[in-house]
């Protein structure tokens, strides 16, 4: 009984590794179709329909993963708009799974930049679309409104945080925005309690200081 047993679950495991690997290489075979022999604009539109790349996934683990304060969905449009420019020049290497994470990766932080350079010109983020406290991302707008504070300062203080270094933007959000324990952000970001709890406080500064130019409502 007991080899029959250690049998069954030895096929089993071969039979879900075999799934995995069919799954991934037809996941591959998928991306490089819809990459490929078409236009930038015609794969934006390949890459809008049902999102077949699992691009707003992809974007929420850059977004988690550098810290970013950025809309999730300006995010994911900014990356699917990245994707479909660079198609054309795509020729199967690297995999696909690298190359959609390079190109997420350069689309938020494109964007996170643009985002701040406009609050630094405009006092908000007019590169990315922003031109009036009407046109920020209605997620903000509700989260300014729980917090009693000015849409457009909050704006100011996101994009402050998206400037500052990662160790610092991925401190603040263990810290202030997950509420962990000192020495499991620290020992999760890859540096020393005493460190971990200077680049927070770093954040806190970049971000309180841009509130107060802003002024709360």
């Amino acid at each position: 009984m007991a080899s029959t047993s250690r049998a069954l679950e030895s096929e089993s495991t071969r039979l879900e590794h075999a799934q995995r690997a069919g799954a991934a290489d037809l996941g591959r075979r998928t991306a490089r179709a819809l990459l490929s022999g078409a236009t930038p604009r015609e794969v934006l539109a390949r890459l809008m329909a049902g999102d077949p790349l699992g691009l707003r996934a992809r974007v929420a683990a850059a977004l988690a993963n550098e810290a970013l304060f950025l809309d999730s969905d300006r995010a994911l449009l900014r990356a699917s708009a990245h994707v479909a420019r660079f198609a054309p020049r795509y020729r199967g290497q690297p995999e696909p799974e690298a190359w959609l994470a390079a190109r997420v990766l350069a689309a938020v932080r494109e964007l996170a930049d643009e985002e701040h350079e406009g609050v630094g010109r405009e006092g908000v983020g007019q590169a990315a679309g922003v031109g009036q406290e009407a046109a920020l991302p209605a997620p903000l707008c509700e989260l300014a409104a729980k917090l009693k504070l000015d849409p457009l300062a909050l704006a100011r203080a996101c994009a402050a945080l998206n400037a500052c270094e990662r160790v610092e933007r991925r401190a603040f959000r263990a810290l202030v925005i997950e509420a962990r324990e000192l020495d499991v952000a620290a020992r999760d970001i890859g540096s020393t309690p005493s460190e971990t709890g200077r680049a927070a406080r770093r954040a806190i500064d970049a971000a309180l200081g841009a509130l107060e130019r802003g002024g709360a409502a």
